[in-house]
């Protein structure tokens, strides 16, 4: 079995070399978190985009796995790369902010609302596949380590954290680092000096990322459940715009991700320790269902329907 398992996770490898933003079930999380924050039309809208989408890619993605859709394709489709984050400089404020035609997090979520409005075209993203690269892309930004990067660390890529376990970094040593631990700090405590994971992601292969998604999904359904119960909309309200999430994540990033490092800021390697991963776990938390709720607003203005359309639509 051990011996299966390294190989399934070598063959990952050639996939996974890139740094990620919020790991699968992270996405997920977002998706979820926002697909029950939906008006009627805008989820009818959405339901009819995604079953387009899913013909044209020959696919099976539901609204929640979609979310990982831009990840799935990072190997076939690396010019697509510098959508995933945006760098500010590291100051507190991210001052001076990018102008608005480089390439980024934040032009990449303009550039697809852009196309849901008819206002722009792209020969390679039509609305539906536009539709699938906003829910990935809402949630990236809101991964602290994609909107900030210390002195060339590639946000925290290059920040060794020795005391990560897990499968995939025992396969993959390099894997230890600071970005590596934010993309799942939801779900990571320390035990016995180690940080480890409290919900363990089904592997899938390269080939078939969706197959993985699937299994992960009813676990990304059960955790942002639990998540809305703290982190409800009337206490963290999907308000403001792209570029005001983008400078908050920032902020936050500046303060939590390296001005609390234990050791100093500039500690590198650095073993995280209990503290600092639950102080970690909690803002990634928040910034999941924060995404979700912020993802469902941008969605239903961008789809808002007749003006009897009341609100979200109520789970049973």
């Amino acid at each position: 079995m051990r011996v299966k398992s390294l190989c399934l996770l070598a063959v990952m490898g050639t996939f996974l070399g890139a740094a990620q933003a919020w790991d699968p079930i992270g996405h997920m999380v977002v998706s979820q978190s926002a697909y029950g924050q939906l008006t009627p039309a805008a989820r009818a809208e959405v339901d009819l985009s995604l079953a387009e989408f899913n013909r044209k890619q020959q696919a099976a993605y539901s609204f929640v796995t979609a979310g990982c859709w831009m990840d799935d394709i990072r190997g076939t489709h690396k010019h697509y790369a510098p959508w995933h984050y945006i760098e500010l400089p590291y100051t507190r404020d991210g001052e001076p902010f990018p102008v608005a035609w480089q390439v980024n997090a934040l032009w990449a979520i303009r550039h697809c609302e852009a196309i849901l409005k008819d206002e722009r075209t792209d020969p390679e993203v039509d609305k539906n596949q536009a539709l699938v690269m906003l829910l990935h892309l809402v949630g990236d930004i809101h991964q602290p380590l994609h909107t900030v990067s210390r002195n060339g660390d590639a946000g925290g890529n290059k920040v060794v954290v020795p005391n990560i376990e897990d499968a995939m970094v025992q396969a993959f040593p390099t894997r230890r680092n600071l970005h590596y631990f934010w993309d799942s700090a939801y779900r990571r405590t320390v035990k016995e000096g180690k940080v480890v994971e409290t919900i363990v992601e089904p592997l899938s292969l390269p080939s078939d990322p969706l197959k993985g998604h699937t299994l992960a999904q009813p676990m990304a359904i059960e955790l942002a459940a639990n998540l809305e119960k703290t982190y409800q909309p009337d206490l963290f309200p999907a308000t403001g715009t792209p570029e005001e999430w983008v400078k908050e994540s920032h902020i936050q990033g500046y303060d939590n991700v390296y001005q609390k490092l234990p050791g100093g800021e500039a500690a590198n390697p650095v073993e995280l320790d209990q503290a600092y991963v639950d102080n970690a776990r909690a803002l990634a938390e928040q910034k999941l269902i924060q995404g979700g709720h912020r993802l469902a607003a941008f969605l239903n203005g961008l789809f808002p329907g007749p003006a009897s359309d009341e609100g979200p639509v109520k789970e049973p």
